[in-house]
């Protein structure tokens, strides 16, 4: 049989762009190489019957503001959010804390239990860059980049876009060393940077710290992360299409220079009329399914260049009796109840060190540990009066001097270690109050999805160089390839990882355009 197009992988963003494209009337067959959809969306019972752990995605920030929530129709597929009053808190080793409001008011005051002057600054920072960012944040997130030229262009309209063309050539901690004079503010902001994987002292990165400044909703999955897949494939489903899971793509089939359909593992083939779409990251999808000797050289050479390098993603699964009570929650009880806590050292240098060690193949010995519970706020991912949690930490993939299979002999003492730590701030979680564990060093993160290469869980480093208008190559950051009819959509696209459906969307309605369908929404 043959389809309109073709999708590889069924992660929320290739779903995205398959539910897009059936509503637009189109003949569309998504294929994904595991028994289940959804890919960093990835609901499952790790440790005990009854508790569901979230193995990647927790949050989904910007998924019900998005127009991919309001298109599709999601709450109709079963996809609804609940919202923490109190967003995140940073803990710091003397036990204080900063908890995040959403309102402006409350931050600031927050803000002034540690600094009068902080306070007045993010004040008039809301004031001066809340509606620009409101105005322009999820419009570049929801279309294809601009490049450099035009954005820059735009930004020097406004005394506000030329201010933010400085300080994206700044650090974050240089930004904030200019923003603020509390170590704690400087802190909590950074952390904002760090959970994301952003480098603390990485040129060309400072304005991103603004919008996680201004920024902050922490919206979580009614019945875990997976359910946003399920919705998603409910959409495609509903209009037309076909989901096929455990189906592995082994080739992209060629006639000339165009994409004609994909050649399954078992040797099978499916013809594609108009396109084939690929939401695996580029090396497997370019170098493998295509194969390097039919693409432009210059264009091979950057997909060999296409870097996953940074820090990859360490957790700690756990089911527990009960949540856990933080010493801070002493002297501001709501940290107790905030999305997640963050320990992540009591300078912002703790933090520039951190992300050293992971450099050098090291796991960091120190603090930058985050802990979410969300069965405080969505009893349905746990038995009745019980509690799953995840603690992140980031570490490297490589360990010194073993490699990646230097995990297998640091796994359980790094687990115990970090354990350790978390008790440190909450005394109550001891051994009797863990139920049951699973622990996901960065090589389990690769395995549990081949996108995160080298563990890391934004597919590919979220650099300058592959951000944006070079995501995920110069010149190739609108969704389409060398290759005729074959398009990207992936978290390798922009705007990058993360739970968004921005990659999903914006190839969607470029694929549309491409080849005269009915653009069906605004």
């Amino acid at each position: 049989m043959s389809y309109d197009f073709i999708i590889i992988g069924a992660g929320h963003n290739g779903l995205a762009c398959a539910a897009y494209l059936a509503k637009a009337g189109a003949k569309v067959l998504v294929l994904e190489r595991s028994a289940r959809v959804g890919g960093g969306c990835h609901t499952e019972e790790a440790t005990l019957p009854g508790f569901k752990h979230n193995l990647c995605s927790v949050v989904h920030t910007h998924i019900p503001s998005s127009p991919v929530y309001r298109d599709l129709e999601l709450e109709r597929h079963g996809v609804s959010y609940v919202y923490p009053e109190y967003l995140r808190g940073t803990i710091f080793p003397d036990h204080k804390s900063i908890v995040m409001y959403r309102e402006p008011e409350r931050m600031a005051a927050e803000l002034g239990r540690f600094s009068a002057r902080d306070a007045r600054t993010f004040t008039q920072l809301h004031e001066d860059y809340a509606e620009f960012i409101d105005s322009t944040y999820l419009p570049l997130m929801y279309s294809p980049p601009l490049p450099p030229s035009l954005e820059g262009a735009e930004l020097e309209k406004s005394a506000e876009g030329r201010t933010m063309l400085q300080w994206r050539q700044s650090t974050p901690v240089q930004l904030l060393n200019e923003l603020f004079e509390s170590e704690e503010v400087k802190v909590h902001f950074l952390t904002r940077m760090t959970v994301l994987g952003f480098p603390p002292d990485q040129h060309g990165q400072g304005w991103i710290c603004l919008f996680r400044i201004l920024t902050g909703e922490a919206p979580i999955c009614v019945g875990g992360s997976q359910q946003l897949a399920h919705g998603l494939r409910s959409v495609v489903e509903a209009s037309g299409g076909v989901v096929r899971t455990g189906m592995e793509v082994q080739r992209i089939l060629l006639s000339g220079n165009r994409a004609t359909g994909v050649q399954m593992k078992d040797g099978n083939r499916i013809e594609a009329a108009k396109a084939v779409i690929t939401d695996v990251e580029p090396k497997k999808s370019f170098l493998r399914m295509v194969g390097e000797e039919f693409l432009p050289p210059p264009f091979a050479t950057r997909v060999k260049n296409y870097h996953a390098q940074g820090r990859s993603l360490f957790a700690l699964h756990l089911a527990l009796s009960e949540p856990p009570q933080y010493r801070a929650a002493a002297h501001n009880a709501p940290v107790n109840l905030a999305f997640s806590q963050e320990m992540f050292g009591a300078t912002i240098q703790d933090q520039v060190r951190a992300y050293q060690d992971i450099a050098r193949g090291t796991p960091p010995r120190n603090e930058m540990l985050q802990i979410t519970l969300p069965t405080l706020f969505d009893p349905s991912q746990a038995p009745a009066g019980k509690h799953t949690t995840v603690l992140w930490q980031y570490a490297p993939y490589s360990v010194a001097p073993e490699g990646p299979a230097g995990w297998r002999r640091l796994r359980d003492e790094y687990a115990a270690h970090l354990l350790d730590l978390w008790r440190s701030y909450a005394p109550n979680i001891t051994k009797d109050k863990i139920l049951g564990m699973a622990i996901q060093d960065p090589t389990d993160t690769e395995r549990l999805n081949d996108n995160f290469v080298n563990g890391v869980d934004v597919v590919g480093d979220m650099t300058p160089d592959q951000m944006g208008y070079f995501r995920p190559f110069a010149g190739w950051s609108g969704y389409r390839s060398p290759v005729e009819g074959l398009y990207m959509c992936g978290g390798s696209c922009h705007p990058g990882g993360g739970v968004h459906a921005g990659g999903g969307y914006n190839a969607a309605g470029v694929i549309v355009q491409d080849h005269k369908l009915k653009k069906w929404w605004d």
